[in-house]
């Protein structure tokens, strides 16, 4: 009996510690950071998160800018593909060679200043030939381009719309979504179950349930501190069959019960098998 409830014990501090920790876990705020090829895939979190080709380091534009997650703004593609070759379809790859498919798409009025200070060339309407620098060069010692630098977007510019503004238009999923309220109650939910757990493993282990008081409160006793003849006589009990255990109980359960015990050891043979065979004979009578 002692050991089926220290393992009821156990399975229920088991499965409680195991919610408990589950609960935790889900729980607890995470830094999002989608893998390259999961539904929130983007630009940033393979080239950037996962080491792909990372280039937050290089050129101005990138190192000012690295703190966003815009990158479909210049290089266009679709950054919502989860496959690399579909992402990565009409990609341009140098947009500051190509300004009317990049700039132009958030700053129409002044892309070619813009491109300018990066060390690009504007496609103006009268193109002096010049061929465009390498994009995300460095500004130092580069000249603003001349002319008025009237740039027409492509097609594949209109996937970012004009009115987007992409130093300012993030979404920072760390910051949004989060509900830290919820979490907390679940927490503190959680502190109060276990808190009613314990009080009521307490109480079962005091033998305080409710329907103790109407079958009576027994005091458990481990068996290896009772004495050794008390020992002894549970031992051969146990070793017994079940009528023995009976006879022995209605024994105890009459007024002088422990009198009459004591009176059957003293005795002798002959005497207790008459009262054996009288006690038969009365036991075939009541049948």
């Amino acid at each position: 009996m002692k050991r089926k409830k220290l393992s009821t014990l156990a399975l229920v501090f088991g499965v409680f510690g195991v919610v408990l920790l589950g609960s935790f876990w889900l729980t607890t705020p995470k830094d999002t950071q989608a893998a390259c090829g999961a539904s929130t895939s983007s630009c940033k979190t393979c080239h950037e998160v996962q080491g792909s080709d990372p280039v937050s380091k290089k050129g101005d534009w990138h190192t000012q800018h690295a703190f966003g997650d815009f990158c479909q703004a210049c290089h266009v593609g679709v950054a919502t593909e989860t496959d690399k070759a579909k992402a990565h379809v009409g990609v341009v790859a140098k947009p500051l060679a190509q300004p009317g498919q990049s700039c132009a798409s958030c700053h129409p009025a002044d892309a070619a200043a813009r491109v300018a200070k990066y060390g690009g060339a504007a496609t103006t309407s009268t193109s002096t030939g010049t061929n465009p620098a390498e994009p995300g060069a460095s500004a130092a010692g580069t000249a603003p381009a001349t002319g008025t630098g009237a740039v027409t977007p492509s097609p594949a510019a209109t996937q970012v719309p004009p009115s987007a503004n992409p130093n300012f238009d993030i979404l920072d999923f760390n910051k949004s979504g989060k509900l830290p309220w919820l979490a907390w109650a679940i927490v503190i939910a959680d502190i109060l179950a276990l808190l009613v757990l314990a009080v009521l493993l307490w109480k079962w282990k005091k033998g305080l349930w409710p329907w103790a008081f109407a079958q009576g409160k027994h005091k458990n006793v481990p068996f290896n501190t009772l004495p050794l003849e008390v020992q002894d006589v549970f031992t051969q009990l146990l070793k017994g069959d079940m009528h023995t255990v009976l006879a022995l109980q209605k024994i105890l359960e009459r007024e002088h019960g422990s009198l009459l015990l004591q009176a059957i050891t003293t005795m002798d043979e002959n005497e207790l098998k008459s009262l054996a065979l009288l006690g038969e004979k009365n036991g075939k009578g009541e049948n």
